[in-house]
């Protein structure tokens, strides 16, 4: 069971306060807070209690930035983590309190709960977007995920899995865009622009051979 270790008033604020429990910095409550649940040094704090203090003092303001950013599109957790680092970061620099972890972690947690923080169905939603919008290939969108935070295992489930069409009939449709522009251009120079473009959109060497050698 975590311990309070010291309450400290903020240097900016001398109505709100810093509470460490087992030395580490967890959360910062105002005066209301400190007095409803006498949040003094040597308190030992059950489980129960200290999520409804972190709720009380942090979690539910985060809560609806949380509902701002998931209105825009769907994040990964490893996203919604950044997100929250960065916002700790700033303010840090503007000497405000930072977001401690174990707000970050039930924080988390509820959005969850929520539905809101789902990786698997945020990897579906990417792939069927940037294959509608950017036909991009499967090794395209493997590292994309991957660089999202996304499991291994997600991520080879959910390519396996995509419909979006084959991956043949997407380089077609990515190369269409450029051919227009290099319909003049001598076969083997198209062809060596053609593999680049489609290398680019993460399409494997087997599929863009099929497709410019048509």
């Amino acid at each position: 069971m975590p311990k309070i270790t010291s309450v400290e008033s903020q240097k900016k604020n001398q109505h709100r306060f810093n509470i460490f429990l087992d030395e580490k910095f967890v959360f910062g409550a105002d005066e209301d807070l400190v007095v409803n649940f006498r949040l003094v040094p040597g308190k030992q704090i059950p489980q129960e209690d200290l999520e409804k203090l972190l709720f009380e003092a942090e979690v539910g303001k985060l809560m609806e930035r949380m509902y701002g950013l998931f209105s825009i599109r769907q994040r990964s957790e490893k996203e919604v983590r950044g997100y929250l680092k960065n916002l700790s970061f700033k303010r840090k620099l503007k000497d405000q309190e930072e977001i401690s972890e174990m707000v970050v972690d039930l924080l988390i947690e509820r959005l969850k709960q929520k539905g809101l923080l789902n990786d698997l169905e945020f990897a579906k939603a990417w792939v069927e977007s940037r294959r509608r919008s950017k036909q991009k290939g499967l090794r395209a969108l493997s590292s994309e995920l991957y660089q999202k935070g996304i499991d291994r295992e997600i991520i080879e489930e959910v390519l396996k899995s995509d419909e979006g069409g084959s991956e043949e009939e997407l380089a077609k449709q990515a190369l269409e865009k450029k051919l227009n522009s290099w319909k003049n251009l001598p076969k083997k120079e198209f062809q060596k622009k053609a593999y680049e473009y489609l290398a680019r959109k993460g399409f494997d060497y087997s599929v863009i051979k099929k497709v410019i050698e048509v």
